[in-house]
This record gives C-alpha cells, structure tokens and sequence, in this order.
C-alpha cells in the first residue's frame, strides 16, 4: 500500500512539473491568434460599407446605381451602405422610398402582364420561327433563357454586379449605371 502512495505521488509530482521551455510555444500561438483577431477585426472596419456622400440630416436615405444596395446616415453623420432583402429593391419616386418588391416596382422594369405573357409564349417556335431572345424578369439580376424551340424557359441570374437589359440597343446582363442609362431609370434611386 505505501509502495502504491509513492508511485501516486510520484506521478501527480511529474504530471504537474513543467519545463519553461514547454510552455514556449503555447505562448507563440496564444500572441498569434491574438494578433490574427486584431487583423481580422481591423479588415472588418476597413470594409466598404461607407459613400463619399455626405449626409444632410440624420433621416437621409438614398439608393446605389445597383438597386440591391442603398445608404442611411448613422448616428455620427457618416453614410452606411446597406442591402435589401432578396426579391426587393430601392426605389425612390412615383410617391416611394424603400426596398420594394422588384415586381411593384412603379417604373424601370416590365409589368408583371409582361412577364407573364412572355412566360406563356414561352419558347414556342411557331409564332417567330426561331428561339425567342433573353427577356427580362421582374427582378432585374434575373433573365429568362430559352435553350431551345419548343423547351421550357430558364430563369438565370446576372452576375453579382450587374442586371438584365433587353433594350433596342442592347440584350445582357450590364453594370448597374448602364442598367440604369438603358431601363430610363437614373431618376429614382
């Protein structure tokens, strides 16, 4: 029984006994874990969530070319960037000002009987004799694609960045200020 104390001892002795050396690098990676935190907060404040737009008073509201995106003022008078829910987008005129859904949109994209006409055409090709061009969708990072003759239309998105013009000009997915110039829509945001 005495033998089995010391060993106990013995063991709890070594189990707790540490070498400096050993205590080294648990202490280089708590300092770069640190330093990996400050970097990542610092690249987080540096974002650009900012305009170079100045804020009037503190109700301002504004939007981007980019329709998903808008500004308000924040408590310090500086403009914050900020985006709308998916489905929606700033419009401000006609009597509105806020992310409405694209398809209520009162001007800058077709109507919903549009759409909904296109879509029932669909991709038939006895009417033009050909695959029918890309047309546009209610939400303007949206397009309709026919594949083929006779095929179900495909709903694609634009790239991030970029939204659907079918015009006399152009048939694409373009940058927002283009989008804008094309759809006459440079007035409401």
């Amino acid at each position: 029984m005495l033998r089995w104390r010391f060993v106990m001892k013995l063991f709890m002795k070594n189990k707790w006994s540490y070498s400096p050396w050993m205590l080294l690098p648990i202490l280089i990676l708590t300092l770069l874990q640190l330093q990996l935190q400050e970097c990542m907060a610092a690249s987080a404040a540096n974002t650009d969530t900012t305009t170079n737009a100045t804020c009037r008073h503190a109700t301002d509201m504004w939007g981007d070319p980019d329709p998903n995106k808008f500004y308000v003022c924040s408590d310090g008078g500086q403009p914050l960037q900020l985006e709308c829910p998916p489905g929606r987008g700033f419009f401000s005129g006609l009597g509105y000002l806020g992310c409405l859904p694209y398809g209520h949109w009162p001007a800058c994209r077709p109507t919903e009987e549009q759409v909904a006409a296109q879509l029932s055409a669909g991709c038939d090709s006895t009417t033009t004799g050909h695959v029918p061009s890309p047309w546009a969708s209610p939400d303007p990072n949206r397009f309709y694609l026919c594949p083929s003759t006779d095929a179900t239309p495909l709903l694609l998105n634009c790239a991030a960045g970029r939204g659907f013009v079918a015009s006399s000009e152009m048939v694409g997915c373009a940058d927002w200020s283009q989008w804008r110039r094309q759809m006459e829509c440079e007035a409401y945001y």
